[in-house]
Formats: structure tokens, sequence, C-alpha cells
């Protein structure tokens, strides 16, 4: 009797930094091997999960066996994968590196589905109500025929939903749903933030009661555990998340929306450095489904690709309550008083104030206004903190982060110091570390000391806050909500996030604080981001049966970002805005990649960055790509020099549109033994800190 073959196959590791690793696969064990298989693998002496990626031909060299197959999770869909290589591929990753998005930590945690395995043994079937769906609402005559618009384009096909903030985008959303699920399909939607799942899943629930599964990093560890395998099992048909829903094991998938798609926050800082919105795009072409991305404020790529016909566009005009904003703007120019008075003369807007004041008069009036009137108002700020940083007004440096080179926030009514980027904590310095000085003045302000004038300046105002430091957990973020929700809060002060989507009909006025910070900074994109911010922040009042004011507190009040988002003249600032970006060759017209390096030792760094740029210089020459096709800058030090103790150096490739990120960056270099720990390659990068 002869004996039984002796098979191989390759495997992608989560989180190894080569591609895929080959193995002996048992013969008992071939039968039940299907490509995306999870099988646990021995891997540099600890048990890993491993996806199986199909069979090989023996190697010359000797590979360990399969230790088992994992029962209690699905083979991962064939349609994941193939988004995945696309994305190792189109982001110039090691595929090794790219496996783990197809599935959250415990999917990749071999003790995990044992004890998953236990509690499956364990579970008694029982069975579960779910309430009765509601029917959806009629779509008014605008939003129906953007519906049929978008209902008349092919299967995966892209249309841009650009729709004014309140005029009902989510109606359309959920029509396209219930179109895809009555289809028999099921549909995927993304949202940018956790803070907006809460009051989408609302939404969403009470049409599709029993057929929704939410994924994002709030739930708890039972609680995404659960949802995801209902998904991996088919028992879900509508998916609601945030960025790494993108990869859900979604089957039979017609209809992707990325909802807000102009938001940075799809785009994922760490390697491989995705954007959400444009993975959906590919899902889309490889899955055969719709995707819709919807925005008030269209991203300048979504809007070059509708201008240059690879995306339809269809337009909501009209706000569902009919309601229109008044805008009343504040200057600093009278009565101006700068916190500073520092040797170096050099000031901030956020250093101003109102007679000691950080909201002018005027504004104050406002929200008072509002309350006596029983009507909400929300004040946004883009920081956090009671105070932004502490200054030495004898010898003009700043308090810094000992790890990185960046100044700390204060907290805790200036209290403490925290450093924002790695974590670092400690009671704020009495005294200067480079001087001595007890001359240390707190500058700036943040959503903390935001929260403190309002109660001191408006007694009996029931104010709230929301930003990063106070969403510890779901259920905390789902109260704040509900208390502004119901009334009970009269005034809720926080960050950007407060204008991305949400929908408090009761809100009448809108106080935006000193726009002009992000205005003025060196970043190409500093314009949209304003104009984008304005426009959301603008559209949360008056979404309700009362006219809206939008109070705006400025230095540059004659700015023309300002001037056209005020106006909410959307397409005109795009168009001109396009038109800076040919001039300056800067993204959506030219690509750009980002490199940056970290070591401990400075001078090793540079040495290392050097040779970087040697080999991508002489890989140019072997594609014949000239000095007119791209361009190399640096390197160079990083904006944050040292971060978490290791210093940061940049260098930024621009060249034209049609080159893949391969034939700039290929692959062989990403993964040789030098660079393979130090670099971080970001294809499409959105910020350069």
């Amino acid at each position: 009797m002869n004996p039984s073959p002796t098979h191989f196959g390759l495997f992608a590791v989560a989180n190894a930094t080569a591609h895929e690793l080959t193995y002996e696969v048992p013969a008992e064990l071939c039968a039940g091997m299907n490509e995306g298989q999870l099988c646990e693998l021995p891997v540099q002496g600890r048990r890993s999960v491993g996806v199986f990626m199909g069979f090989c031909a023996k190697p010359e060299f000797a590979c360990r066996p399969v230790s088992s197959i994992i029962p209690s999770c699905p083979p991962l869909k064939k349609n994941v994968l193939e988004l995945l290589r696309w994305l190792a591929h189109y982001y110039v990753s090691p595929l090794g590196r790219t496996i783990h998005l197809a599935g959250p930590g415990f999917v990749w945690t071999v003790d995990a589905h044992a004890k998953r395995m236990q509690r499956m043994l364990r579970k008694k079937k029982m069975e579960i109500k779910s309430p009765e769906p509601e029917p959806l609402k009629t779509l008014n005559e605008e939003q129906q025929r953007c519906l049929e618009g978008i209902l008349a384009t092919s299967q995966g096909h892209v249309t841009l939903l650009q729709g004014v903030t309140g005029s009902g985008k989510t109606e359309i959303y959920l029509h396209l749903v219930q179109e895809a699920v009555s289809a028999g399909g099921r549909a995927l939607i993304l949202v940018p933030e956790i803070a907006l799942t809460p009051q989408m899943c609302e939404r969403f629930r009470v049409h599709f009661p029993s057929q929704l599964a939410v994924l994002h990093s709030g739930l708890t560890p039972v609680e995404h555990e659960r949802e995801w395998f209902r998904v991996a099992n088919g028992e879900a048909y509508v998916v609601l998340g945030v960025r790494s829903a993108i990869f859900a094991p979604v089957a039979d998938l017609r209809l992707i929306v990325v909802d807000e798609e102009h938001e940075q926050s799809y785009k994922c800082d760490e390697f491989p450095c995705y954007h959400a919105r444009d993975v959906a795009v590919k899902r889309a072409q490889i899955e055969g489904a719709r995707c819709v991305l919807g925005s008030a404020t269209p991203s300048l790529e979504s809007y070059l690709n509708w201008e240059r016909k690879r995306y339809t566009r269809v337009q909501l005009q009209l706000r569902h309550s009919r309601q229109a904003n008044r805008v009343e703007i504040f200057q600093y120019r009278p009565k101006l008083h700068s916190t500073g008075g520092l040797s170096r003369g050099i000031v901030r807007s956020s250093q101003f104030s109102f007679e000691g004041h950080v909201m002018a008069p005027g504004v104050v009036d406002l929200l008072a206004q509002t309350q006596a009137r029983g009507e909400q108002s929300m004040v946004i700020l883009n920081r956090r903190g009671f105070a932004q940083f502490a200054l030495c007004g004898n010898c003009g440096e700043a308090l810094q982060c000992p790890h990185c080179s960046v100044s700390t926030t204060l907290h805790a009514r200036g209290a403490r110091e925290l450093c924002h980027y790695c974590g670092f904590s400690r009671p704020t310095l009495q005294n200067c570390p480079s001087c001595g000085s007890e001359k240390l003045v707190h500058m700036g302000l943040g959503t903390q000391n935001m929260e403190q004038e309002l109660a001191e300046r408006i007694p009996g105002m029931v104010v709230d806050r929301l930003d990063r430091d106070v969403l510890t957990s779901q259920s905390r973020l789902s109260g704040i909500i509900a208390r502004f929700r119901s009334g009970e809060t009269q005034c809720l002060v926080g960050t950007q996030m407060l204008s991305k989507g949400h929908d408090f009909p009761k809100v009448t006025l809108v106080v935006i604080l000193n726009v002009e910070d992000g205005l003025f900074v060196p970043d190409y994109r500093a314009a949209e981001r304003t104009f984008q911010l304005l426009c959301q922040a603008a559209g949360r009042s008056g979404r309700g049966a009362l006219s809206g004011v939008i109070a705006v507190q400025s230095l540059g009040a004659s700015h023309p970002v300002l001037n056209l988002a005020l106006e909410g003249a959307v397409d005109r600032f795009l168009s001109d805005e396009l038109k800076m970006r040919q001039l300056g060759w800067h993204p959506p017209v030219c690509r750009q990649i980002l490199l940056e390096m970290q070591h401990s030792k400075e001078e090793q760094l540079f040495k290392l960055g050097q040779q970087l740029q040697k080999d991508l210089t002489q890989f140019w020459s072997e594609q014949k790509l000239t000095p007119q096709n791209v361009r190399l800058t640096g390197p160079m030090p990083a904006v944050l020099a040292k971060l978490k103790g290791q210093h940061r150096i940049q260098l930024v490739i621009s060249a034209q549109r049609d080159i893949h990120p391969s034939r700039l960056v290929p692959s062989e270099i990403v993964v040789r033994k030098e660079y393979q720990h130090i670099l971080k390659v970001d294809v499409d990068p959105f910020s350069f800190l």
C-alpha cells in the first residue's frame, strides 16, 4: 500500500513581516482545507492563526505541519481575500501585514477560538423575538429622484450623493438597503466615527430589527464577537460600522454606503495606511455591488472622479426642515486682549480674549437667549483639554513631552499635563524646566475651560461636553447624546466630533470658535478641511421646526473660505480649490506617497534615509521614470521629529496620478531587512505630522 502523498500549502499569518509562509498539510486535513480556512500554525515557538491561501509545490526547505483546522470560524470569504490582495498591492504592504484586517483581534487568537467552542457547546438554543419592523417613510420628490438615479446605475458603479445637511440622505440609504435586502442581497453602511453609531443604529434598527449587525471597537469583546460571527455566519443582512467594517465577512453584497465620505477618519494611520472609502469603491467593483458616497461637502477626490465621469452624481438641494440659517460673525478686533505678553511677540488666536473671556459678549448673549426660549445650542471647538499648553513667561519655552517633540496639553483644570501622542502624563510642573522660572502661563483654550466659562457666564445653563476625553465607553457616549436629545442638557460643548452627522431638531444655535486655527497651517488640505468643518457645523442648526443661527467667532472673518462655507457654495469652493491643487501639483491632481522612518539613533536614521533615497532613484531609473514623472523630497525631519522616544524622518514622493504605487515603491524594498521594522509607507497620505 502506497503512503499518502504529502501536500504543502501557503498561509498568510497575521502580523508576519514576510509574504505567505509554507506548511505541510497532513493528509487528514486536506479535505477540509479550502481557500480562506483558518488554521492553527506553529510560528516561532508559539501558536498562531493563519489563513490558507492555496496548495503549492513541495519547497526545497523542510516545513512544519499545520497543527489543526479551526472549526469554530467559517472560512474567510473569497471576495474579501481578493480585496486584501489588491490592498496589499496598492498600499505596498506584504500580505502578512494586511491579512489581520479581515477580522478583529479575537479572530487571530487561538485561545479565543477554543473558548468560543466551549461556549457554543454549553449554549442552549433560545428563540429571541424581534420587534416588528416599521415601514419606511415616503420620500419627497427630490429624494425619490435621487433614489431612482442611483438604482438606474449598474452594479459595481459609484454614485456621489451630494446633499446639503438636513436634506434626508439617511432616508435614501434606508430605501437603498431595503431594495438590496428585498432582492436577496446584503448591505454594508460605513460611518466615520463611533460617536455617530448610536444615532445611525437607532435609525436602522427600527426598520431592520433582526437583520442589523453593528461593528466597531466601542463594543465589549463579547458584543463584538457576537456581532462579527452573526455576519460571518450569514445571520445579519445589514451591517453598520466604522472604518474597519469595510472588511466585514458579508456574502452576497449588493450595496455599500460610505456616509460622510469626506471624513479624514476613514484613513488609517497605521501600516497598511488604507482609506476605507477607496477600499469600499474597490470592494463594490469586485463584488458587483452599488457604491454610494454620501456627503454635504464631498472630498476633492470624489468631486474630481465625478468631473472625469468615473462617478455619477445625484444632488439634494433642499433641507428637510426648509429652514434657513442666519449667520452672525463676531470679530476679535474690537477690545482685543492678548494673554501672552511674551518676549517673542508671537501670539495665536487662542491667546486672544474679550476682556479676559474666551467668548465675545454677543456670543454669550445669543447662548443665553437660546436657553431662555427653551431651545438648545452647540459650541464647537477643534481642541481638547482645559488649556492647550503652558508657556514660560520668562524664556518663552513651552512645557514639552520628554518622549515627543510636542508640547503637552493641560487637563483637569490645568492641574495635569498629557501628551496626546504617547500618553505621557504628570502633574503640571510649577517651574520652567529650561530656566527655572515660576512664570508659567496657561495658553489657549480647550473644551474643558469652554464648559467652565459657560457655567460661570450663564448661571443655570446645563452644559455637557463631548470629545475623545469623555468617550471612555459606549454607554457614556450614549448617555451624553440621550441627555441632549431629551432636552435635559441645554448646551453641548465639543470638538469637530459634534459637526459630524448628528441630528438634534431642538438645536437652533451653533457657535463655531477660532476657525482660523485650522485654516492658516502649512497643509494644502487646510482650506478643504476648514470649509468642511464650517459647512457641517452650520448644518447642525435649524434642523427642526425653528430656524437657526450660526455664530462664528474669528480673526479672519473676510477669508473667502469662510464666506463660501457660510453661503453654502460647495461646488464653487471645490472648483476653485481644484484649480489651486493643479497649480501646486497637489493631490488629487498628482499621486503622493509618504515614506516615514523612525529609529532610536538619529544619525543612523538619516543614513538609512539617504540609502532609501538612493534605492528609490535607482529603481525609478530602471522603470524609465524621469523627473517629469516623479519627484522626491527628503529625507527631512518630520514635523514631530521625535515621537515616543523615536526620531522620525520623512521622504515624500509626488508622481503622475496614473503611475501605480508599486512602480514607485517596490515591495522588495519594503521587506528588505534594514527597512523592515522602521519604514512605514503611506499611499495617498492625509497627514504629515
